[in-house]
């Protein structure tokens, strides 16, 4: 291939790629701003509801991150189904994922509602469980909705119709920031609940943005066609088949989530500042990670209309385009963590007041670190969206367990012994090494599977 060649073709790939991606990236990013807002919200009510609702977040993340694994599976057999043309498979897609949210709903219902005395158990105190409790209560009612919401949006993304979920996020974010605002504090005629306002006002939200959505759906023909009823053994099959690429994806989420709990609790046991510390570098960790979270979706997207269209190039094309993108972005991050990171711990504390200097000191160190981390998870993602459109979801999940809990959590356990907060981000590190190879290696022969 010519070089004039290769530059048309990575410019065609790079406008279609990055079509389906940017929508998904604001989207994020939009999103993140509703988690800010709920902790200012509670900082004005003290420590105390601040510290419930930081429990009551990191256990719903924890659990619900598993549904909603399992439902975004409903993208990658869109996408590949809408490659094909294959209108009654996206039809069966719909049914049996809107059929499986249904079922999901009621177990993560009574689960909800009723994880006050499981925290207790495991020796949460009791007056920040009594104000977890209400949240709680508020939260569960947020599940019906959620789980639509959820099956709508990665439907749309399927179709590669991303610029729908981009403007449904816009609506829904100022949504929820109005009613959590509302619902804590009680203006604007609505009843002042404290820390449960959080929880009611997020259920509000989406109950509003589902109904809307559904509205939507019908009245845009070109939606309204996959709304079909197939027979109930074809969903039986699809519900089968949701599961066997979503449950995996489910799993390898909440060892990840998991895992960044755990070294969270590990660092508290060092010390307050470490904590401290941690917490900042985690802000902006997960921050900057949406972008390159949102790149692999797009890859995922892509992937699966190639395999649906049997154009076997563009498979290796979105993938390594993917790859350019993300590792470029991240490097520029990697640079603003090694050369600026004053200004960005500067958000969360005065760098130039004499107690914040232990905590300054400890998130530089941190973020130096955690550079290097996100320059190696963005080629993981990148080759993990691949590997979620050719429906290869369980060596993912493995690979994810390998990274984090085999070999990153108990060299980070062994780190609190010498009070090294650092090296419990060296071990995050040394886990990705081992790890992301082993995904590439595993990408390269899914690949020859596929076209030889």
């Amino acid at each position: 291939m010519s070089s004039q060649a290769i530059q048309k073709t990575f410019l065609s790939e790079s406008r279609t790629l990055l079509v389906l991606a940017i929508p998904l990236i604001m989207s994020g990013l939009v999103e993140t701003s509703i988690g800010f807002f709920s902790n200012i919200f509670l900082a004005h009510l003290g420590p105390e509801n601040l510290a419930a609702g930081a429990l009551v977040n990191w256990v719903f993340t924890t659990i619900m991150v598993i549904v909603w694994g399992t439902l975004s599976a409903i993208t990658t057999l869109v996408a590949r189904y809408y490659g094909k043309q294959n209108l009654s498979q996206i039809q069966n897609v719909l049914c049996s994922g809107l059929l499986l949210a249904v079922i999901l709903m009621l177990p993560s219902m009574l689960l909800l509602w009723n994880l006050a005395p499981i925290f207790l158990f495991f020796g949460q105190e009791p007056k920040i469980v009594l104000l977890a409790k209400p949240y709680l209560h508020g939260l569960t009612w947020a599940v019906i909705p959620d789980f639509i919401y959820t099956v709508a949006m990665q439907f749309a993304a399927g179709l590669g119709r991303t610029k729908i979920n981009m403007c449904f996020s816009l609506l829904f974010v100022p949504l929820c920031i109005f009613f959590n605002y509302s619902f804590v504090f009680g203006v604007f005629g609505l009843p002042k609940l404290g820390i449960a306002g959080i929880g009611w006002g997020t259920a509000s939200a989406f109950w509003i943005i589902s109904i809307l959505f559904i509205i939507y759906f019908f009245l845009k023909r070109d939606l309204r066609i996959y709304l079909r009823y197939p027979p109930i053994q074809r969903i039986m099959a699809g519900i089968k088949e949701i599961f066997q690429v979503g449950l995996p994806l489910g799993l390898m989420y909440c060892v990840e989530i998991g895992f960044f709990l755990a070294m969270t609790i590990l660092m508290g046991l060092i010390s307050q500042d470490t904590l401290s510390a941690n917490q900042v570098t985690l802000q902006f960790f997960w921050l900057f990670s949406i972008v390159t979270f949102a790149l692999a979706q797009g890859i995922t997207i892509r992937v699966g209309h190639s395999i649906g269209k049997n154009d076997r190039k563009a498979l290796h094309y979105a993938t390594y385009v993917g790859l350019f993108y993300a590792c470029g972005y991240i490097l520029l991050i990697a640079i603003l963590y090694w050369k600026f990171p004053n200004k960005l711990i500067g958000i969360d504390f005065k760098v130039d007041d004499p107690k914040n200097i232990p905590i300054v000191h400890l998130a530089k160190e941190f973020l130096a670190i955690a550079a290097l981390i996100q320059i190696i998870e963005a080629i993981r993602f990148t080759f993990f969206g691949s590997l979620r459109g050719l429906k290869d979801t369980k060596f993912s999940l493995v690979n994810s367990i390998l990274i984090f809990w085999i070999i990153a959590l108990p060299l980070a356990y062994l780190a609190t012994f010498f009070n090294a907060g650092q090296g419990i981000w060296w071990a995050t590190l040394l886990g990705e090494i081992v790890g992301t190879p082993l995904l590439i290696w595993h990408y390269h022969r899914k690949v020859e599977e596929y076209l030889f």
